[in-house]
Formats: structure tokens, C-alpha cells, sequence
């Protein structure tokens, strides 16, 4: 499968707000170091009633401005599904956001005219400090809420990570994996031969075996059927083999109603190669049981499985006859017990010379495993091509919203503290 991963914005024209920035950070810096190389005049202590009025129609107009251009924008953002720079309010916004800026260097040139001073009783003990210049430190606190703005703008437009997988073709061949889950299957007599004491049961040593054999993929489509008394699909025809190892490891007998129905399994396998164009189909039918549960005849879904040229190679697992069994005493104990479970494999021997496949009995892991291998070393690879596209998006909006926060706790508690400025 082929995998591309980009980042992308979901609402890139958030990022438009981002154009006023560049304009306050010179605006801001300009105007800073005009103040400072200017000193108070002779009428600082009479600051005229003009300019605080200016400064309070300044302060006035810019809190509506900020606030109608935001309510704008945003709502264009956020509610129209065409391009914003053709929606009137967008561009509307914009302007009131520009017009902030203008109000806020006019506001900031009005306000180094009336510095505050320090009223003393006497000067002629400053006479003998030197005259100092502002600390470059002083841009810190103004460049942190910068900064703020421009990662809540970021986090605002959404940054993603797109995860495209695309349409491959490849050699390999069709296979779907038949598991018998009924309640049988938790016999404990699937140890492997180097140590034949332990105690594994059926269903956990195929799944083991079948999880290895599904991590050797590399090329061949897998699909996952389970039955018991009736068969369902969990897993279609795939090449991506981490879906079909999660979902095998999710599975557990006693969810499906108790009994075999291989005639139902095979069907439903068929069911799932019938529209496939490989060379090879293969079923591989892993079940320790006889048939007591189908509504069509196991050979007769052979002869089904046949007329679509799908070989099926059933597999028996566990040794038969009289086995462990687990049960549970009234304090929840877990208890082994002889108990006589049924097999036929003759039937399934028919189920394989019928369909062309091959019949296989394993009695622990390491035999089960090579009847793995026989089965691909008899069959043909083909070219597959397996069907889709999907984006997968993962919103990371989070890598931006976190430093805007800490940024902003940073520059407040400076202001408070170092940066504290009379009056």
C-alpha cells in the first residue's frame, strides 16, 4: 500500500489575519524607540484635556473595531463554505482589524506626550545619576503576546496531518482465513512439542500461529471469516495485515451460538473470493469439530467453492478424543476434565479432494505452522490490486495551542513582576 503524509491547514484562511501582524510588531517597535529618545516637556504636569480625550475616542473605537472585526471574519471562517476574500464582511473585518493598528499608533503617539513623571521635592539629588538607556529586555513582554496572537491564529486555523493511502498493485493471492470459535476450541490440548505439559487451548495456539503467519505477509490479500453455529465475516479481502492481526486478537469463543456449521463457513468464505481476479484462492479452514449446525451441506459448498475455483484446504486442530477441558467451579475455579469431543476427518478430506485443496491435522503449534508453509508453496501468485483510497486526518491544532498559553502565562507574570512598571 502506498502511504504519503502532508500537513495541511483545515481553515487555511484563518492564517490571513496573520497579514496585520508584521504591521503592529514595526508600528510597536517604531514608535517604542521614539518614546524613549524623547524626554518630558516643560508642560508634562498640565497634560491638556485634548489629548485624553483623544486617547479615550482611541480606546473607545478600538475596542469596537477589534471586537466587529473579529465577529466577522470569523464568522465567515466558520459559517461560509465559499472562499472568504468573496464574502464583503470578510474583507469588512479585515479592515476594522487594519484599523485597529492605525488607532493603536495614534493612541501610543498621544501617550509618550504626557509620560508620567515623578513629582519630588528636590531634584538636586538626581543630578549625580547617570542618564541610562532602556534595556533591549523591554521587547520581551510586547513579543510574548505577539507571539500569543500568532499561535492562537495557528491553533484557530487547524493544522492537520493527512495520512493518504492510495491503490497498489502487487504479486500475491487471495486468502481468507476460516476460524472455527465455538466452544470446543478452548480444549486444552494444543501444547507445543517441546513442551507437551503446558496448557494452551486450541483457539489461543491457531491464533498465535495464524498471527505469525499474518505478520510474514507481504503481498497476499487476507480476510478473516470465524464461525460456530453461524459464520460471519470480520475482515474482508486486505493488504493492510495490522487490521486483520487487531481484529484476530479481539476474537474469543462463546460470542456465536454454540456448534459447528462448516457448511456456513465455506459459503461465507466463498462469498468473500467469489469477485476476486487472482490466480490463487485459497480458504483456509481451521475447525477440531464435526458438522452439526450448517443449513447447507459441507460438500455441497465444496461443489459451490469449486465452480469459482477456490481450493479449499481445511486444516483439523487438536488430537480428538477424549481432551482437557476448562470449567469453572461455583467459586470461579478453573477445573480440567476429560471430555470426549467429536471430529470427522473424513468429511473434511472430502471438503479438500472436492474443491482440489489439500486436508492437514495439526496437533500443536510447530505442526500447524508447517502446514502454513505446504499450503503456500503449492500455490500461484497472481497480480492483485487492492481497491481505495482514504485520508486519515489527525488534527494537531494542540502543538500551537500549548505554547500560546504558556507564552501568555510567561509575559504575564514578567509584567507583574520584573517588567512592572510607575505608575
Amino acid at each position: 500500500m502506498i502511504r504519503s503524509i502532508e500537513f495541511q491547514f483545515g481553515s487555511p484562511w484563518v492564517l490571513a489575519l496573520m497579514v496585520v501582524l508584521p504591521l503592529v510588531i514595526v508600528s510597536l517597535f517604531w514608535l517604542e524607540r521614539r518614546r524613549w529618545q524623547t524626554t518630558p516637556g516643560k508642560g508634562a504636569l498640565a497634560e491638556s484635556e485634548r489629548v485624553r480625550r483623544l486617547l479615550a475616542a482611541c480606546l473607545v473605537f478600538s475596542v469596537g473595531a477589534t471586537l466587529g472585526g473579529v465577529f466577522s471574519t470569523f464568522w465567515v471562517l466558520l459559517a461560509s463554505q465559499s472562499p472568504p476574500y468573496e464574502s464583503p464582511l470578510f474583507l469588512g473585518g479585515l479592515s476594522l482589524l487594519g484599523l485597529v493598528v492605525v488607532l493603536a499608533a495614534v493612541a501610543i503617539g498621544f501617550k509618550r506626550r504626557h509620560r508620567p513623571v515623578l513629582i519630588l521635592s528636590t531634584a538636586g539629588l538626581l543630578g549625580g545619576i547617570p542618564e541610562g538607556r532602556p534595556s533591549l529586555f523591554r521587547f520581551l513582554a510586547p513579543l510574548l503576546r505577539l507571539s500569543v496572537v500568532a499561535l492562537l491564529l495557528v491553533a484557530l486555523a487547524r493544522p492537520q496531518v493527512a495520512t493518504t493511502e492510495a491503490d497498489v498493485f502487487t504479486e500475491g493471492m487471495d486468502m481468507v482465513l476460516t476460524l472455527d470459535v465455538s466452544t470446543s476450541m478452548r480444549a486444552v490440548d494444543f501444547a507445543p512439542a517441546i513442551r507437551p505439559r503446558d496448557r494452551k487451548s486450541r483457539i489461543d495456539g491457531a491464533k498465535e500461529v495464524i498471527g505469525r503467519f499474518i505478520k510474514q505477509r507481504r503481498q497476499d490479500r487476507l480476510g478473516l471469516v470465524v464461525f460456530a453455529a453461524d459464520a460471519f465475516t470480520q475482515c474482508p479481502l486486505t493488504l493492510d495485515y495490522s487490521v486483520v492481526h487487531n481484529i484476530l486478537g479481539a476474537i474469543k469463543t462463546g460470542v456465536i451460538d454454540d456448534g459447528t456449521a462448516i457448511g456456513n463457513a465455506i459459503i461465507v468464505s466463498v462469498n468473500r473470493l467469489k469477485e476476486s481476479e487472482a490466480k490463487s484462492k485459497v480458504i483456509i479452514l481451521l475447525t477440531d469439530g464435526d458438522d452439526n449446525a450448517s443449513k447447507i451441506t459441507p460438500m455441497q459448498a465444496a461443489e459451490i467453492a469449486k465452480q469459482q475455483n477456490i481450493k479449499i484446504f481445511p486444516i483439523l486442530v487438536g488430537k480428538g478424543g477424549r481432551v482437557p477441558y476448562p470449567v469453572k467451579d461455583v467459586f470461579g475455579h478453573t477445573h480440567y476434565r476429560q471430555v470426549e469431543i467429536r471430529t470427522d476427518p473424513e468429511l473434511l478430506k472430502n471438503i479438500a479432494s472436492v474443491s482440489q485443496g489439500k486436508f492437514y491435522r495439526a496437533v500443536d503449534e510447530q505442526a500447524l505452522e508447517e502446514d502454513f508453509q505446504d499450503i503456500l508453496d503449492h500455490m500461484e501468485k497472481t497480480r492483485l490490486m487492492d481497491p481505495g483510497k482514504f485520508t486519515r486526518t489527525t488534527e494537531v491544532f494542540q502543538l500551537a495551542l500549548l505554547p500560546a498559553v504558556l507564552a501568555l502565562l510567561l509575559e504575564l507574570a514578567l509584567r507583574w513582576t520584573v517588567f512592572r512598571r510607575f505608575p
